[in-house]
């Protein structure tokens, strides 16, 4: 598993053809907001929702908001880090052009993924989507909640009789011969 840390981040897009108030209030039902934080998230800034979390709960916010018909952005944190920590060691002896190295670039981001909200200032953690209450069962648990009883089948079998073992199971067909051809019209000719 990567460790790789990820923000969600939304920007107030719509999925297209979705109507803005059902998805305003998809979103106050999914972060318990109020009309504060709603003028918050749909300000039209990028705003995190939540961030340094691993890509499946990034993927989980991302669901739960596609869900609401909004699009968020998952960013990989690490890859930015990573691409910064090398702007900072980079030399300053050349100012003329960063080294090929140097230049941030935003990680790859599949671009039917939508921006994300921030969680920080709105008080929402991964308990508060539905989506994300899991939990793991101990080892050796039984994953099943319940075991039904099932009733058993009312099957006439009186015609029925087992062949022995290694029986062929498929039916031979006799075949017919073909019928003999009439020679009665030849005859042998003396050489």
């Amino acid at each position: 598993m990567s460790d790789d840390m990820y923000e969600v981040a939304f920007s107030g897009e719509i999925a297209e053809g979705a109507d803005i108030e059902q998805v305003k209030q998809a979103v106050a039902k999914l972060f318990k907001a109020d009309e504060a934080k709603l003028e918050q998230l749909f300000s039209g800034k990028r705003i995190v929702i939540k961030k340094n979390i691993n890509l499946v709960t990034a993927q989980k916010y991302q669901t739960a908001l596609n869900n609401a018909r909004a699009l968020c952005e998952i960013k990989n944190l690490s890859a930015v880090a990573a691409v910064e920590e090398v702007e900072i060691k980079a030399p300053e002896a050349e100012p003329a052009a960063p080294p090929p190295a140097a230049v941030k670039r935003d990680p790859v981001i599949d671009e039917n993924i939508p921006p994300a909200p921030n969680t920080d200032p709105l008080h929402i953690d991964a308990s508060s989507i539905e989506d994300l209450e899991v939990s793991v069962a101990p080892v050796g648990s039984d994953l099943q909640d319940e075991i039904r009883e099932v009733e058993p089948l009312e099957a006439d079998l009186e015609g029925l009789s087992m062949a022995p073992v290694g029986s062929d199971l498929g039916v031979e067909k006799e075949e017919t011969p073909p019928p003999v051809p009439d020679t009665s019209g030849l005859s042998l000719a003396d050489s």
